[in-house]
């Protein structure tokens, strides 16, 4: 009994095994020779390649490619994806068509073994749902995944897709059985669940935040990370060892109408992409000029200034929280979007602090 429970105790004090941190990387954002390769288990480079809006071809943009693959040399077992991203046309294009996916799957394969990849990321914004999107789309984009997935499977290749946080795109968009078949990881964005429009949204509010706050109800309630992973794993069925968590680094800012009214969902007059990055929302953080309110329901901060500016962006308690519902959630794994919009020169301190706490938490 006594050395079963030392056994036990020595168990329980073992580190838990790491979690993989997929990593989204623009290229030269940073540069390659700066990428933090110890603190992903996977990069994936992203608006290198592309879907010809005429044929339905591939678009590679081969220097880019070349540049990314020499990540390798500096780390063997870094698996490097690509991500394919192009307009709602494109995508429904090549997909209405059989002969012209298998065509595109064959290059595709070719194109990552040439460069020594390790597998591709099919990011589509997003079947049957979007503006500009057709009916047909979700069908197509099975067929699609399962053709793909015939090239890439005997080459050892991965198949990654990127899919939605809002669940009002989630259960239109995919059939999730095709998604457990056939993809090996599937990123979900828990992001974007407040984005400005002048006619439909022109109010501030979270980008990214963990819980609903006591107001929200309906659509509004399910704009959030806690009813986007419900949505995927227990509603949709989408399997936990493939999903992968998503979590941002970047920011989005808002003008609102008048300082005076700075709470969420106050009236805004633009969107103000210049704060995007977390170097430019740490210095801001320190400036005494500027609010910083901690939202408890959402898990969120916020912060506003006399100028109007007002700022949804991550934090080390906002990035923790994040992580703890990773692990709760027993998924596949966490994604970070994007390396670049992390603090990469140090600005406010240590290089990429958020990257850093989720590599560190994440193991």
């Amino acid at each position: 009994m006594k050395l079963f429970k030392l056994l036990s105790i020595f168990l329980l004090l073992q580190p838990t095994s790491a979690i993989p941190v997929v990593c989204y990387y623009i290229l030269n954002q940073p540069r390659v020779s700066e990428v933090p390769i110890e603190l992903c288990s996977n990069v994936i480079l992203i608006n290198s390649a592309h879907i010809s809006e005429k044929s339905g071809s591939l678009q590679i943009f081969e220097p880019d490619i070349s540049e990314f693959s020499e990540l390798h040399e500096k780390r063997k077992d870094l698996q490097l994806l690509v991500s394919i991203t192009s307009s709602n046309p494109s995508f429904s294009l090549l997909t209405s068509n059989p002969s012209l996916m298998e065509q595109f799957s064959r290059n595709l394969t070719a194109t990552l073994l040439k460069f020594n990849l390790n597998g591709v990321d099919i990011d589509w914004e997003f079947p049957a749902w979007s503006r500009d999107a057709k009916r047909a789309d979700r069908s197509n984009f099975s067929m699609f995944l399962k053709i793909l997935n015939s090239h890439l499977k005997p080459q050892s290749l991965t198949l990654s897709v990127a899919v939605p946080g809002p669940p009002t795109i989630s259960r239109v968009a995919y059939d999730v059985e095709v998604l457990n078949r056939y993809a090996d990881m599937v990123q979900v964005m828990n992001y974007d669940f407040h984005v400005y429009n002048k006619l439909s949204n022109p109010v501030v509010g979270f980008n990214a935040p963990l819980h609903p706050m006591r107001a929200e109800i309906s659509v509004l309630g399910e704009m959030n990370v806690e009813s986007s992973m419900k949505t995927w794993l227990d509603t949709l069925g989408l399997d936990r060892n493939k999903t992968i968590f998503g979590i941002p680094t970047y920011a989005r800012a808002f003008q609102l109408l008048t300082h005076y009214l700075h709470k969420p969902y106050s009236p805004a007059t633009r969107s103000r992409p210049e704060f995007t990055n977390y170097d430019d929302i740490c210095e801001l953080v320190k400036n005494p000029s500027y609010t910083k309110v901690w939202n408890r329901h959402a898990q969120a901060p916020y912060l506003y200034g006399p100028s109007g500016l007002w700022i949804s962006y991550e934090n080390p308690e906002s990035i923790a929280a994040k992580m703890d519902m990773a692990k709760h959630l027993k998924v596949g794994g966490v994604m970070v979007f994007s390396i670049g919009s992390d603090d990469v020169t140090g600005k406010c301190g240590d290089t990429f602090p958020l990257l850093k706490l989720i590599a560190k938490l994440a193991n």
